[in-house]
């Protein structure tokens, strides 16, 4: 798999190898992964999207902190409580307390960065107007994702492409975007040769996109969505022999 070109024009390119890699990896694991319904954003409440906002930051640079807390059910509970809007009103939407909070549940990996990058949120008008949560007014499902990445992104200081395709695949406003992080292009990195890591793709909105459109050709061919393609790569990743047999039976029947 390479990506090759410049100067805002690249191509990414898969063998037949690589086709025939990703397609059996989908098969095998398409089925066990939960993608958020098309159009679910419109059974959310402004606490819920809130709380997907607070999500993208506490995983950009690792997403190990908020997987932990998550499995901790009852800590998560308490955690979306204090973090909740009506929690922060009471603390003035302080930087202090969004940074305490973050480090207190062990949320993310950098919780001072991830306190500023809310407090930024917060006072965006594209995000919030008069008290009331507008970062999705107009959207829909129906429109062309890359439109709809593209006003999330000015509307929202905290999205870069990377971040909005997650948030759009977790709300339910596309299926057609893929969240280009360090676990889904370092699997692509290893596994498929592929010579750009994720830096390079994450800083380079044209290198994303044709990495982006090479993959979708893909899923098109397999007749699967792009998104369920990201969270397989990303949720399978880190699983070893043992916890896959353990978890996934039926995906050890399918391998045996």
């Amino acid at each position: 798999m390479k990506t090759t070109g410049g100067r805002g024009k690249y191509q990414t390119q898969l063998s037949d190898a690589d086709r025939e890699g990703l397609g059996r990896i989908v098969a095998l694991f398409g089925e066990c992964v939960d993608l958020a319904p098309i159009g679910f954003y419109r059974t959310m409440s402004a606490a819920d999207v809130w709380l997907k906002l607070v999500i993208q930051v506490c995983v950009t640079g690792s997403a190990r902190h908020w997987i932990r807390l998550l499995n901790d059910q009852a800590k998560c509970k308490r955690f979306e409580r204090a973090f909740s809007l009506k929690s922060l009103d009471r603390h003035q939407y302080s930087v202090a307390y969004m940074a305490d909070t973050l480090r207190r549940y062990s949320a993310t990996r950098f919780p001072k960065q991830g306190a500023q990058r809310l407090k930024k949120a917060l006072e965006s008008p594209g995000v919030f107007q008069d008290g009331k949560l507008v970062l999705l007014e107009q959207l829909s499902h129906e429109d062309d994702p890359y439109e709809t990445r593209t006003l999330l992104m000015e509307r929202c200081p905290v999205f870069g492409m990377k971040l909005a395709s997650n948030f759009m695949i977790g709300v339910g406003l596309s299926h057609d975007v893929i969240a280009l992080d360090s676990r889904v292009v370092g699997l692509l990195q290893t596994y498929f040769d592929y010579n750009y890591d994720a830096s390079q793709i994450q800083s380079s909105r044209h290198r994303c996109l044709s990495l982006e459109s090479a993959l979708r050709k893909l899923c098109q061919e397999r007749n699967v969505s792009l998104a369920t393609l990201d969270r397989v790569l990303f949720h399978f990743s880190t699983i070893g022999a043992i916890e896959l047999a353990m978890e996934y039976p039926q995906v050890m029947r399918d391998v045996g």
